[in-house]
């Protein structure tokens, strides 16, 4: 049985979409630095539609537009709100959920923080980073807890950058050649 290219490129796009969703950064985690407002804490990717605050730490919310942003770099003012939860309140627990509600999921960021909109002023913020675990064995072999973050070479595309070239890969399987995505 011939398959047309299209849909050759269907086929394989439908196994490989499920993968690429499924690689969220679950697990992956990063201590909060704290530049104003006495914020600290360690965030963690808790699921594709939260994070977890441990140690959380907040002493001044009294900035007028205090919500939670990500970046693909480290730069956070060139990131954008994840959470649409106005922050106005100190911290009166020592743990937080922040629920990813404006849009975005784990895998469009790489660092997660606090940002004043209204000032432009970065409050802290935590570069997330898969967690591992090294142990001792006679073979000198590293046990990974938690799901690997997926390597990122270009800062801005995200998973665009993955789906591209996952469709190229595909392509050329079925014989077609497409030098624009490589």
């Amino acid at each position: 049985m011939l398959f047309s290219t299209m849909q050759t490129l269907s086929f394989l796009s439908a196994l490989a979409l499920p993968a690429i969703v499924s690689a969220s950064q679950v697990g992956a985690s990063g201590t909060l630095s704290s530049l104003d407002g006495g914020l600290g804490g360690v965030v963690t990717v808790a699921s594709d539609s939260s994070l977890e605050v441990t140690q959380y730490k907040l002493a001044d919310a009294s900035a007028p537009e205090l919500y939670w942003w990500g970046s693909t770099s480290s730069d956070l003012s060139s990131g954008f709100r994840i959470s649409n939860t106005h922050i106005t309140e100190a911290a009166t627990s020592d743990s937080l959920t922040i629920n990813l509600d404006a849009g975005h999921t784990p895998a469009d960021f790489s660092t997660v923080g606090l940002w004043c909109e209204k000032f432009k002023t970065n409050f802290g913020q935590a570069q997330l980073a898969a967690s591992t675990t090294g142990t001792s064995s006679s073979n000198n072999s590293q046990t990974t807890t938690g799901a690997a973050a997926p390597a990122r070479t270009t800062t801005g595309a995200g998973s665009a950058n993955s789906i591209g070239v996952m469709f190229a890969i595909a392509a050329m399987a079925a014989g077609v050649v497409v030098p624009a995505l490589l």
